[in-house]
């Protein structure tokens, strides 16, 4: 959850990591955020999955 600091400092290493190597969002890397007040939302996902992956 991105509201959390230890995960969010995490997840910016991760997601630098990821594009050193050529990993880049919305080319070979599909992002989602969610915090505790604002969860997942399933439309959002159904609409990256028909945008990606059909």
């Amino acid at each position: 959850m991105m509201d959390k600091p230890e995960y969010a400092i995490k997840a910016v290493k991760k997601l630098n990591s990821y594009q050193i190597n050529g990993i880049m969002p919305e080319e070979r890397l599909i992002l989602t955020f969610e915090t505790e007040q604002d969860v997942l939302n399933s439309k959002i996902v159904s609409d990256l999955v028909d945008k990606y992956l059909r």
